[in-house]
């Protein structure tokens, strides 16, 4: 798709996705998104797109980077990222430092390079690591996707970030993996604020959740309101499965948060050739001193 017609769609997409008056009166000190990229590949594929596609294949990175410039992001985090040297890329557009966690799974022909994930940040990265844990490694069935931590220098102090990408198919599995993050959070939520970021694939209703919210941890969509909304599939949404939560130290610091899910974050519906940047949509929080 063409620079113009992107730049155009995310203006669309800013202006229907605005946050309520209580952020817009707000001096907001922190903007962040988590986001699943499909490793920039564009989403979905059909005989109506593939064109477009293909000549926009190249350029994705940098492609993605000035759809999201316009929320002015402090911070980003990358769940099914690409290859590194495509996210720094990304970073490089936006100006910004990376840390990059290569994933649990090493890959195949259809996902080289498997899930890794990132954070992308305007900040200083003071500290990060790959699977961090509370104690023991992880063992190999965890994490699959990725998990990471960065702990960053922002208006707020020290941030603790943490993002991963949980099991798609096993409840038990992603059981396991928001216990062992509860424990690491426990580790270090008296040193600073921590945030979670993730395509956590379990809905609200399921006993992942639950488990955060025995953890203490808030969801910032719920409690800015867009807890309803789906996140994935871009084509017709089903389900909320991406999630920014946070300690209750910098939830109370929380003045907006948004679902981007308009073009070209998702199909225009007035262009069988357009396409989505991934199969799900960015979700946004905004936190002020």
């Amino acid at each position: 798709m063409k620079r113009r017609t992107f730049l155009e769609l995310t203006g669309a997409a800013l202006a229907a996705t605005a946050f309520p008056a209580k952020a817009q009166d707000t001096c907001v000190s922190l903007n962040t998104i988590a986001y699943n990229v499909l490793a920039f590949r564009g989403f979905p594929r059909t005989d109506d797109n593939r064109h477009t596609i293909g000549a926009a294949h190249s350029r994705l990175p940098e492609i993605t980077a000035e759809a999201l410039r316009v929320f002015k992001p402090d911070l980003i985090t990358f769940k099914e990222g690409p290859y590194e040297k495509k996210v720094k890329r990304f970073a490089d557009a936006l100006g910004m430092n990376y840390a990059f966690f290569p994933g649990g799974w090493k890959g195949d022909y259809t996902y080289p390079g498997g899930f890794p994930g990132a954070v992308i940040t305007r900040y200083e990265i003071l500290f990060s690591e790959n699977r961090p844990t509370a104690g023991e490694p992880h063992p190999d069935t965890l994490y699959t996707r990725h998990l990471g931590r960065a702990v960053l220098s922002t208006p707020f102090g020290k941030l603790h970030v943490i993002t991963t990408h949980f099991h798609a198919h096993k409840e038990e599995v992603r059981i396991e993996e928001a216990k062992k993050i509860i424990e690491l959070i426990d580790t270090l939520r008296d040193s600073a604020p921590v945030l979670l970021q993730g395509d956590l694939n379990h809905r609200p209703e399921g006993p992942e959740y639950k488990l955060w919210v025995d953890a203490g941890l808030v969801d910032i969509g719920l409690k800015m309101g867009i807890g309803e909304e789906p996140t994935c599939p871009t084509t017709g949404g089903r389900a909320r499965i991406d999630y920014i939560w946070a300690t209750p130290d910098l939830a109370e610091k929380a003045t907006g948060a948004a679902v981007l899910n308009k073009p070209p974050f998702v199909p225009d519906p007035e262009d069988k050739t357009s396409f989505a940047l991934s199969d799900h949509m960015p979700v946004m929080a905004s936190f002020s001193g």
